[in-house]
């Protein structure tokens, strides 16, 4: 068999089964081949150079921004969503919270338990745009105390409504995230309705947090959980530039308080650091440099955030 009859067969399957959408079975019943021969031989047309596959982007999705955070920071995926420069705050909450709507359809297997940091405007963003009924999950719990000091329980509103999208029970942290000292704090991880939810911090699966800066949200001063002017001070001095869970860390992702001077009653960094999935959901460009010190500390290993802001990622 020359060389031209052997590229000619290998056209052939080729073109039966690119373009004309034949099966594998149905192209060696035709030719009178074997379904291995036929397999065998597609494989080589893309080794060949006979088939050439292309994938065609559009120019609302950045693959090779995307691409350059996950090398840059040693993170399992970065999702870099289509916004304008001058996108407002509640834009840019939206189309961050539907891309993490998706990546949770896609991804969430029955047996996952999932955590959530729930003072969180674009975790709510998200949790509106979660559609799809026949998700479940083993369970929903909150990593961050969710009572606001003055009365204010959104936190618990947006768990138990995750809970009820995925079709299973919510764990509810009662306390408040910043507790009035750290003796109080104590106190209330040794009562059994908050202990029987931090225990189960270590066997989170999936768990989908915020970012913040010093600066805290709107929903956390409405809530009553940040520190005041004093406290942010000694956050400031102290290097601190974003937070997880109200746990605050610098530039290189080290946490800026000691365990024995935090009041927070959340997720600490290790175990988030250690959770097989954290699911960072954080955009604007004055979250840059809160961003980048968590994909520096290892905390993130999915990244959701807008294109402005991606673009500051990957800049030196």
């Amino acid at each position: 068999m020359s060389k031209q009859d052997e590229q000619r067969l290998l056209v052939k399957i080729a073109t039966l089964y690119h373009l004309e959408g034949r099966k594998q079975s149905d192209i060696a019943q035709l030719l009178s081949l074997s379904q291995s021969f036929v397999s065998r031989a597609i494989t080589r047309c893309q080794k060949e150079g006979v088939v050439k596959i292309s994938v065609i982007q559009p120019s609302n999705i950045f693959l090779n921004l995307e691409k350059g955070i996950e090398e840059i920071y040693g993170i399992k995926q970065a999702i870099v969503v289509d916004t304008e420069e001058n996108a407002s705050e509640f834009a840019i909450k939206r189309a961050i919270g539907s891309a993490a709507a998706h990546f949770l359809e896609t991804r969430l297997r029955p047996k996952d338990l999932v955590g959530v940091s729930s003072w969180s405007s674009t975790i709510r963003a998200m949790v509106d745009e979660v559609h799809d009924h026949n998700l479940k999950a083993r369970g929903v719990i909150q990593l961050l105390g969710g009572v606001g000091p003055n009365g204010n329980v959104q936190a618990t509103i947006l768990t138990q409504t995750l809970a009820q999208q995925l079709n299973c029970e919510a764990g509810l942290l009662p306390s408040q995230s910043i507790e009035g000292s750290v003796d109080e704090k104590n106190r209330l991880l040794a009562s059994k309705d908050v202990a029987d939810v931090v225990s189960q911090f270590d066997e989170v699966d999936i768990a989908i947090v915020g970012i913040g800066i010093l600066e805290p949200s709107q929903l956390l001063k409405t809530s009553g959980n940040y520190y005041h002017e004093q406290m942010l001070q000694v956050l400031a001095d102290r290097g601190a530039v974003g937070d997880i869970c109200l746990h605050y860390y610098d530039v290189n992702g080290n946490a800026v308080f000691e365990e024995h001077e935090d009041p927070v009653i959340g997720m600490d960094l290790d175990k988030i650091k250690k959770c097989p999935n954290v699911v960072a959901l954080a955009g604007g460009t004055d979250k840059v440099a809160a961003i980048k010190g968590a994909m520096t500390g290892g905390y993130i290993d999915v990244l959701i955030t807008d294109y402005p802001t991606a673009r500051l990622l990957v800049k030196n």
